[in-house]
């Protein structure tokens, strides 16, 4: 028997798999969970189909996908491929809401921590994480390090060209990092 709602799966499966899977293969840069997002944002609507009132299918489909591909995020750590490709398509596409950026800016700003710890030199490292982390002004580093505001400038000049060089952000590494760190002084080193 064909009802209704055989009719709607069917119909809106057929023509938006592709995309949907596309757009959650973009979040997500793993096949099998791509398909399985779009699968559950199909049996979730068959589960709920007489509960839910859905005006634009395609929109409804999309936001769906992109919500149930984040909450896969969650669940699996990020590399920096990822990385790059959430944020990406998402400010692409659609804005972020305040959870989803909050949630995106902890994972990015964990990955960059993780990979500062991994190749900068102590001091480096000491230098990039009061500057970026504390929030401490080049003045305020000095004083606390004992050390000359230039020396401070040159370790953090230093600090994000190694991290330029080893996160595969190309030319939006810096975007990523004002976007990340929106100091005054910092705009100055970068550009």
């Amino acid at each position: 028997m064909n009802t209704a709602k055989d009719k709607w799966i069917t119909t809106y499966y057929n023509l938006h798999w592709d995309v949907l899977y596309q757009y959650s293969y973009n979040i997500l840069r793993d096949q099998t969970l791509a398909s399985d997002v779009v699968q559950d944002v199909f049996i979730s609507i068959w589960d709920n189909y007489d509960s839910l009132a859905i005006d634009n299918a395609k929109a409804y489909l999309i936001t769906a996908v992109k919500n149930k591909s984040l909450y896969y995020l969650k669940k699996v750590p990020f590399n920096t491929i990822q990385l790059e490709s959430v944020y990406h398509v998402l400010t692409e596409y659609e804005l972020l809401t305040n959870e989803e950026e909050s949630l995106f800016k902890e994972q990015l700003l964990q990955l960059i921590y993780n990979k500062a710890q991994e190749v900068l030199p102590k001091r480096c490292l000491e230098i990039f994480n009061l500057r970026f982390y504390s929030h401490q002004s080049y003045k305020e580093i000095a004083s606390k390090l004992a050390i000359s505001e230039s020396t401070v400038e040159n370790q953090i000049s230093k600090a994000l060209k190694t991290l330029k060089s080893t996160l595969p952000y190309s030319l939006d590494f810096y975007f990523l990092l004002l976007y990340l760190f929106p100091t005054s002084d910092y705009y100055q080193i970068v550009m």
